[in-house]
């Protein structure tokens, strides 16, 4: 009998050895499949979550994007809009997944965020306040796609530049004004108030407060100081920029014009405006380099 269960144990373990290396070869040779499975039943329990928007979202029609979305990817289009409605909602960070159906969205995903140009471009159409200084992408292997925003103006900054708008819109006494006028009357304030600097080491002379509380800039900083009093008068606008050069794009009497305070400055508080309020063809003959942008991204502006 003894001699009997030891042959038999010793069966059994054999069995037992056999059917462990038939299953691990199954797995190994299905785990495309199964980590498909786990991947999906994580995935089905996940839901996006959608945040409200802070104040400073734009609701302008933009032919560029489209603001009514699920934020559930099926093409590349659907992937840049997720990328525009969260910075225009002021969101400093966002997840959402990629659906099964749709087999490249993560390399897709990848492509979109990884694509400085275009991240940059986007971010010409939001408000300098919901605007990002660095933007980062995660991708899991769970197909979750996470998007973490570090703002360019911080609280404080908003708060300070926002009263600094209040102000100077109250002391201009614009509120009669027709919209032409009030642009006008913003693009003579801060010419005449914003040294052209680009040899300070201070990142501020790139933002709003470079402009409008320090008293230097550069273009990006004259465009941001321009975009906000456009926003406070509910006149649809974007940045619009070239490979060193950025200025706005303001939508009046039904058309998109180019203003580019940058270069309707001259010095020593003194200014012109033959960049006020052009068409592109106006643009174009004053100068194609600096202004040469993307027509087929900034449609607005073609």
């Amino acid at each position: 009998n003894l001699i009997y269960n030891l042959i038999m144990r010793k069966i059994r373990d054999i069995i037992y050895t056999i059917l462990l290396i038939l299953v691990i070869l199954l797995v190994y040779r299905n785990i495309d499949t199964i980590s498909e499975f786990f991947t999906d039943l994580l995935v089905s329990n996940e839901k996006v979550t959608i945040k409200e928007a802070n104040n400073f979202k734009r609701k302008y029609n933009y032919v560029n994007f489209n603001y009514n979305i699920n934020y559930i990817p099926y093409t590349k289009d659907d992937i840049i809009n997720i990328y525009f409605n969260v910075l225009n909602n002021g969101w400093k960070e966002f997840a959402f997944y990629c659906p099964k159906e749709y087999k490249t969205c993560m390399d897709d995903v990848e492509t979109v965020g990884n694509d400085n140009t275009l991240m940059s471009n986007i971010n010409n159409y939001v408000s300098p306040f919901n605007s990002f200084e660095n933007i980062k992408t995660t991708i899991s292997s769970t197909r979750e796609i996470k998007i973490n925003v570090t703002p360019k103006y911080d609280d404080e900054m908003i708060k300070v530049l926002d009263n600094k708008v209040n102000k100077i819109i109250t002391e201009l006494n614009v509120q009669e004004l027709s919209d032409r006028e009030k642009i006008e009357k913003v693009h003579d304030y801060i010419l005449s108030n914003t040294v052209y600097d680009s040899e300070s080491d201070n990142l501020d002379t790139t933002s709003a407060y470079g402009s409008l509380i320090l008293g230097h800039a550069v273009c990006s900083g004259y465009s941001d100081a321009m975009a906000l009093f456009l926003d406070k008068f509910n006149i649809p606008n974007l940045k619009i920029s070239s490979a060193n050069h950025v200025w706005n794009l303001v939508y009046l009497d039904n058309n998109w014009l180019h203003l580019d305070l940058t270069w309707d400055d001259i010095e020593n508080n003194r200014y012109r405006d033959n960049y006020f309020l052009i068409t592109k063809e106006k643009l174009f003959s004053l100068d194609t380099k600096e202004h040469n942008f993307d027509n087929s991204f900034f449609v607005e502006g073609s």
